[in-house]
């Protein structure tokens, strides 16, 4: 396993190369976004984007080699993509073109990173939100994405408008991506705290409700918003507490609101946000805490009067205990044909 001044190391040479990248590709500080293709265009772009090319030399380090070469595939896939997206009608899901399984190439790419975040998870975390916030022009972790139009903007605009927010979502489509596979190594690589905050600060930033907005992203929406749902499921099995501590504290807030359609809604999109929680069967310390979790739930259940939360919470019952039912039965099959192999023996 590398050390953390090799971590240290790398991190700093990749930062510089997305630095570097910053010059030859839409990202950076001060960044402005490329121009919109016309809503109505139906040409769509299937190579890659013209820009000037990016070396890595040779005698790097072989895994500062590997990590470089690897983010230059990895940047350059992701761009390449945006585009296609940026191109397509905006009534198309995004699934249709990013889903896992659509492009081999992309998805080798994705297990790559996670089988090298085994090594430098940190480095490639910070890397990761460096691109991440370079892509959407920001520098700090308070950005909340928001639909961009309002209701004066003519109709030229609101349609750039909808594709800016679909670029957007093309982002934290192929992030949370990401995420999802590098996170699958935090048991076996230390993750400092603060990254561990960003990731949840992040994702149920998206499970707030977006009350009136109407416009044609809302689906994707949607979609984005399961994403980092199971972000936080791939978190949980890792950092339970953590994200059990942020989801409780958004709840408590909203309950202490006065009741209205928004709030009820918005509980609902927290709730939904849980989805991927699943029970960790051992240690006997993270079963307990799991269970006390679901406990919780059960009393909020109880008292809530509103019939929508309450259909929101049992589905998210569901979602968690099939599972553990599933596991119990396979338990209880396994015992008892191992009490059917014994009395075999014995009549032998």
């Amino acid at each position: 396993m590398a050390s953390q001044q090799d971590s240290g190391f790398f991190e700093i040479s990749i930062k510089y190369l997305l630095k570097s990248w910053s010059n030859t590709s839409p990202v950076g500080n001060g960044y402005i976004k490329p121009p919109v293709p016309p809503v109505s265009g139906t040409q769509r772009e299937k190579g890659p984007p013209t820009m000037l090319p990016i070396s890595v030399d040779p005698d790097s380090k072989p895994g500062e080699y590997v990590l470089k070469s690897l983010f230059v595939n990895f940047t350059t896939q992701a761009e390449r993509k945006i585009r296609i997206i940026m191109a397509e009608p905006l009534e198309k899901p995004l699934t249709k073109s990013l889903q896992r399984g659509e492009d081999p190439q992309f998805d080798q790419v994705i297990s790559s990173m996670s089988s090298l975040s085994e090594y430098c998870l940190p480095s490639i975390l910070r890397t990761l939100f460096d691109w991440y916030k370079r892509q959407n022009g920001i520098e700090d972790e308070s950005h909340e994405y928001r639909p961009r139009t309002s209701n004066k903007s003519k109709s030229d605009e609101q349609q750039r408008d909808y594709l800016m927010e679909r670029r957007d979502l093309a982002i934290d489509f192929i992030f949370s991506l990401v995420l999802i596979e590098v996170l699958k190594q935090i048991p076996l690589h230390p993750v400092l705290d603060t990254l561990i905050h960003d990731v949840i600060n992040l994702a149920f930033k998206h499970f707030k409700y977006k009350e009136g907005y109407l416009g044609p992203n809302t689906g994707n929406m949607h979609i984005v918003a399961d994403l980092y749902a199971e972000v936080v499921g791939v978190l949980a099995q890792a950092k339970f507490h953590a994200v059990k501590k942020k989801f409780m504290a958004e709840l408590k807030e909203l309950r202490h609101k006065e009741q209205s359609p928004y709030v009820v809604q918005s509980i609902i999109s927290l709730i939904m946000g849980m989805k991927f929680f699943r029970i960790k069967m051992y240690p006997v310390e993270d079963f307990e805490a799991s269970l006390q979790f679901m406990q919780e739930c059960a009393h909020y259940f109880l008292e809530v009067k509103d019939k929508d939360i309450k259909h929101a919470l049992a589905g998210l019952f569901v979602e968690i205990l099939v599972p553990v039912a599933a596991v119990s039965c396979y338990t209880l099959i396994f015992k008892n044909f191992f009490k059917l192999g014994l009395r075999v023996n014995n009549l032998i």
